[in-house]
């Protein structure tokens, strides 16, 4: 599994016995620590501490998720990342991650996807380009067409200009079938573009 791959879980075909266990051993934490490991899963498999109540203020103050986030580290379901300047964790297992988040119903996984979203847009207002890729990502999984159509197409144009062809490739594919007809030239201006560099057109 390639971890930078952020369709690498889509891709994992899991045993309904496997499944089964790893939502076994996540139902034996607190109801609090559940909704951390639900909401962290979303977000991805490395997640700042402070995202979880900045996305989701339900699930508690800062005080109380760090002390829930203790406790999945104590229990090894979560690790801390070392060299990371800001409080942060990784999933253990990565299979842990893709379960948890495949057993969210779908309107649920939507809206938290978009939360992440608003919630980067917020954090990042200034700097929205050193986090177009996660934007586009989240909002990619939302139900936000607005933002759907303005960061996969944000993302497409700065991967291009970066000349990380097959990101760009990727992004403009996405974004096209989103986009009324009237914006669809430019796309696919920028679309030909690449695949001319490439020597693909």
């Amino acid at each position: 599994i390639d971890f930078g791959d952020a369709t690498a879980l889509d891709r994992i075909a899991l045993p309904d016995s496997v499944q089964r266990l790893v939502l076994s051993l996540v139902d034996r934490f607190s109801e609090s620590q559940k909704i951390t490991v639900k909401v962290a899963s979303v977000i991805g498999r490395v997640f700042q501490a402070a995202w979880l109540w900045g996305v989701y203020p339900q699930i508690g103050d800062a005080t109380r998720v760090r002390a829930d986030l203790e406790t999945l580290r104590r229990q090894e379901l979560l690790l801390p990342a070392p060299g990371e300047p800001e409080l942060t964790y990784f999933f253990r297992q990565v299979i842990t991650q893709g379960v948890t988040y495949e057993s969210l119903p779908f309107a649920v996984k939507s809206a938290l996807h978009e939360q992440i979203g608003d919630f980067l847009e917020a954090t990042y207002a200034g700097a929205l380009d050193s986090v177009l890729d996660l934007l586009a990502f989240h909002y990619d999984r939302s139900e936000n067409l607005a933002k759907r159509r303005l960061y996969l197409r944000r993302a497409g144009e700065a991967a291009q200009a970066l000349y990380a062809n097959d990101a760009a490739i990727d992004y403009f594919t996405r974004v096209l079938p989103l986009l009324p007809p009237e914006d669809h030239p430019n796309v696919l201006l920028r679309l030909g573009q690449v695949l001319d560099l490439i020597g693909q057109w």
